[in-house]
């Protein structure tokens, strides 16, 4: 059977929710009753409880409650920990043990085909597909679209400092990305950036669902009793607590079916196809129908991860569900997550605005043309710099996390077998064990010199390990192609219209990613007056 929301007119919008918070409180009663408990004291941690909060918050009281490790109950024995020498273990030297990761989300999308939450040889097989996409050759070759988009965005922002109008940051960064990403892994033209969203951009924006206050509560209360949202999300198909819009998935997957349609045709007839993501992930389920073996091409660059994964030899091939899966993740996180921080770090340089022009003087030196070359993006460190201290300040996943596969000990701690191990990567990158005084943006922390003085896994944003997002480094190229670009035309701005105003903040959260409190808006102006 599956349960959606009722007619208005058979019962209010408040009432369903309260029905579902009592249903949802009663069956948790029933369910905590039957269900026995292990504990965290046994392995030799010391077991805490979090309340009904937001998870990052209620990690960050716990972490500086209890230190750097403690154990907590939710659902499952979950090991909150920023303690670099566990997570080395857990995410590098022992990787094959916790290759994989907690249901999160719990959603019936297509989307959790993904390889972010793919597991074991289905995780290891994708991952040795998708790698070749996000090669140095294929980042070169889509570095000319991402250098066209960045031209348009700056173009969009000197009408903004010529009209002396607020520029929406998110909004217009999520045009750009959204460009980008159509683009280069689908080969969609598409055409909103500095005026209204078109359907593509319209539906990546509309992917989550936006809830109110009583229902973000329900949702909270979901996130601390996990296998209580799989139950009303995959048993009941409650679609108000699934957090992703069947309307989009749609779309999505129509425009993509008949992508797939038509380009199996072109080839068919030996026309041109583009030689895109998506193309690959064509070409691999066409290799797995011939029998075709996988070969690793992985490309980590680190070398004590790249030789702590057992690549089993696996047939070259992928389901349609699979497919889709990817396609999906790559929209969602090719947008989201590409254009928050851009927007962050726009916003960052308009409150420090002699690290803006650092930041431009640079990019005056280095680049000798128009726009920057590939090449002359690798130049700009002090740049990079800067987008390292906007992602330390801001990671766009806070927390990530693993599961235990078998029963280890490190040191005087145990992690048993199905143990989940939860990473605040946010909370890491604001260690002052590593960063002193963290609340200060100061991005020498990241110059060469500064970088030898610390673990490196001290850093990690997009995650640590073989399992690093895929797509980091085409992130780094969208934001530096984008700074490099519009910083020689304009600059960003606080003052007493801004959102926030000058000598003001804004307030980040975590919904699983990041997202601030208000739409921030800054002001723009010409470099030429």
């Amino acid at each position: 059977m599956e349960v959606t929301e009722p007619d208005p007119g058979i019962l209010s919008g408040v009432t369903w929710y309260l029905l579902l918070g009592v249903v949802t409180a009663a069956v948790y009663v029933i369910y905590n009753a039957l269900t026995s408990h292990d504990s965290w004291e046994k392995y030799g941690v010391k077991q805490a409880s979090i309340g009904l909060v937001n998870l990052k918050d209620g990690f960050s009281q716990l972490l500086a409650e209890h230190g750097d490790t403690v154990g907590i109950y939710r659902c499952n024995l979950q090991l909150l920990t920023r303690d670099l020498a566990i997570l080395k273990e857990v995410m590098v030297k022992d990787f094959n043990n916790f290759v994989d990761r907690e249901e999160v989300p719990i959603t019936r999308s297509i989307v959790t085909k993904g390889i972010f939450f793919l597991q074991g040889q289905d995780w290891k097989r994708v991952r040795q597909i998708m790698s070749p996409s996000f090669s140095t050759g294929k980042l070169k070759h889509m570095s000319k679209t991402v250098e066209e988009r960045a031209i348009k965005l700056t173009q969009v922002l000197e009408d903004y400092a010529r009209q002396g109008k607020l520029l929406p940051v998110k909004d217009i960064a999520g045009q750009y990305t959204s460009e980008i990403i159509a683009r280069t892994a689908f080969g969609f033209n598409t055409h909103s950036l500095g005026g209204p969203d078109d359907e593509f951009t319209s539906y990546i924006k509309q992917m989550f669902k936006i809830y109110g206050k009583l229902m973000t509560l329900v949702m909270i209360f979901f996130f601390r009793f996990s296998n209580l949202h799989r139950f009303f999300v995959h048993t009941l198909k409650i679609k108000a607590v699934d957090g992703f819009r069947e309307d989009s998935e749609l779309y999505f997957r129509t425009i993509l079916e008949k992508s797939i349609e038509e380009r199996t045709e072109r080839e068919r007839r030996k026309e041109k196809v583009p030689q895109d993501f998506l193309q690959s992930l064509i070409h691999a389920k066409a290799a797995g129908d011939r029998g075709e073996v996988l070969e690793h091409t992985d490309d980590i660059d680190d070398e004590m991860s790249r030789n702590t994964v057992v690549w089993d030899k696996q047939p070259k091939t992928m389901s349609t569900e699979e497919l889709m899966g990817q396609s999906f993740l790559v929209i969602i996180a090719g947008f989201e997550t590409t254009a928050t921080t851009l927007q962050l770090l726009l916003y960052l340089l308009a409150k420090h605005p002699d690290i803006q022009e650092k930041v431009c003087e640079e990019i005056e030196s280095v680049v000798q043309g128009e726009t920057p070359t590939y090449e002359e993006l690798h130049k700009l460190t002090y740049t990079e710099q800067v987008i390292n201290e906007t992602l330390r300040f801001y990671p766009p996943v806070p927390i990530i996390n693993r599961r235990a596969a078998e029963t280890r000990t490190y040191g005087n701690i145990t992690i048993p077998k199905g143990a989940g191990v939860m990473i605040p990567t946010f909370a890491v990158l604001q260690d002052p064990k590593h960063y002193p005084d963290p609340e200060k943006f100061d991005p020498e922390r990241f110059s060469e010199e500064n970088k030898a003085k610390r673990d490196p896994m001290a850093f990690m944003p997009f995650g640590y390990g073989p399992r690093i997002c895929i797509g980091m480094r085409l992130a780094y190229l969208e934001l530096k192609m984008a700074l490099a670009t519009l910083l020689r035309k304009v600059r960003v701005e606080l003052n007493e219209e801004t959102v926030p105003e000058r000598g003001d903040d804004i307030v980040v959260k975590s919904v699983g990613v990041l997202v601030t409190d208000r739409p921030i808006m800054l002001a723009v102006k010409l470099r030429s007056e």
